[in-house]
């Protein structure tokens, strides 16, 4: 296994421990890496500028992320790059009619969404690869298991191993049954009971239903 590979199975069972999909929290660190990383260049990566002017901007979720990196100098000059590109797709469609080019410029895929993609498919596929990896095998079983976005891809795309598919039994009945004591308890006959590890089953479960990031769509 190459040193990069073992990092990122490493990070991957140190986030089993979190109480949702290890490969959303790992996808999510490096989504935000990548636009810290951006904003500490100053925002001097020229391909990755030209690549946001094409797209006229970024997505609402990394527009957000880019706005929680703290650095209002990289996040002023792209907006300013991006408002640049706005303004001539304006003017084109201001023209009188017969010189109009007809709608605004049809923006390009968020890239930072291209780029978590690639790194989202490249886990799962890795995920399936270090299957036979004890120290994932274990924590696997005792986290909140794969979202189901997740599970579908490596469904679709990969021949899952037994041990990750017996996980998540384990992690879903486990949810499952979380959800029906949390249900249960809102009967007035046992709400004196109070709430224990179910108290946020609810929230899990949407996590464990949608994900926490964009997964390429499972017929790609």
């Amino acid at each position: 296994m190459h040193d990069r590979d073992r990092r990122i199975l490493l990070d991957f069972v140190e986030l089993c421990a979190l109480p949702q999909c290890p490969i959303c929290a790992l996808v999510s660190k490096a989504e935000l890496r990548t636009l810290q990383v951006y904003c500490a260049e100053g925002a001097g990566d020229e391909m990755r500028r030209a690549d946001i002017r094409a797209a006229r901007g970024l997505c609402v979720r990394h527009s957000d992320l880019l706005q929680q990196a703290r650095d209002a100098m990289a996040a002023a000059v792209t907006a300013f790059d991006v408002l640049t590109n706005l303004q001539r797709d304006l003017q084109a469609v201001s023209q009188p009619r017969w010189r109009r080019r007809g709608r605004m410029t049809k923006p390009l895929p968020c890239p930072v969404c291209a780029d978590v993609r690639r790194y989202d498919r490249a886990v799962c596929a890795g995920v399936v690869a270090w299957a036979d990896q004890p120290e994932l095998t274990g924590a696997l079983a005792t986290s909140a298991g794969l979202c189901a976005p997740h599970l579908r891809w490596i469904v679709a795309h990969t021949n899952v191993p037994t041990a990750i598919l017996d996980a998540q039994h384990i992690a879903w009945s486990r949810l499952h049954a979380e959800l029906a004591e949390f249900i249960r308890k809102r009967d007035d006959r046992f709400r004196h009971e109070g709430d224990a590890d179910e108290r946020d089953a609810w929230k899990r479960a949407w996590r464990t239903i949608a994900g926490s990031v964009v997964v390429a769509d499972t017929k790609e």
